[in-house]
């Protein structure tokens, strides 16, 4: 019994064995990567807008994808730049000062502070009071030291780590981000 083998060079091997090398595996890593870090922005926008009230749009039209590339560095990024946003902007803030006393006489009444919604839940803020549109509060003795306030900061709620998207993120990632990078570079290897 004799046992002959003949090798065939397959086309297909070599043109997989050049894609490994070449740039479409890059390509095809930062395509699946980009499209992660998309879905990744869509999930915080969505996220991030219904734990602060926040509307959507605001959170979107400050929240920018800088994508990844195969030539330059392999790194989608999602940056959010904005200003702290003040309880007057969203919060519907209110507070009543009644000048007049009861028809009896007696003491002014007026509530102990702002009222005014952050982060979905409407409280009082003691000592705060409406001014020109803005909820503030005394931080001295005197009338000229005041302080704006505000409720929440949308870099601080996509990064920080002790805020509810960080963690969320993470687990999506972990989930998410090796199955579609495979699926695009198998897609360009051909396989």
């Amino acid at each position: 019994m004799k046992i002959t083998t003949q090798f065939h060079q397959s086309r297909d091997l070599k043109t997989f064995l050049l894609k490994i090398g070449g740039p479409e595996v890059g390509k095809a890593a930062a395509m699946g990567l980009n499209e992660h870090a998309a879905e990744q922005r869509r999930q915080s926008i969505v996220s991030i807008s219904s734990y602060t009230g926040v509307p959507r749009g605001r959170v979107s039209s400050k929240t920018k994808l800088i994508k990844a590339s195969a030539s330059g560095t392999m790194e989608a990024k999602i940056r959010t730049s904005d200003v702290a946003i003040g309880l007057a902007e969203y919060g519907n803030p209110v507070w009543v000062r009644d000048q007049s006393p009861s028809q009896f006489g007696g003491s002014v009444s007026s509530m102990a502070g702002a009222e005014a919604t952050g982060w979905n839940v409407r409280r009082q803020f003691k000592h705060a009071f409406v001014a020109n549109g803005k909820v503030m509060v005394r931080t001295g003795k005197g009338r000229t030291p005041l302080k704006v306030l505000s409720m929440a900061v949308l870099a601080n709620e996509l990064a920080k780590p002790s805020r509810p998207n960080v963690p969320a993120a993470e687990r999506y990632a972990a989930m998410d981000l090796e199955r579609r990078v495979m699926r695009h570079v198998v897609r360009a290897l051909g396989v």
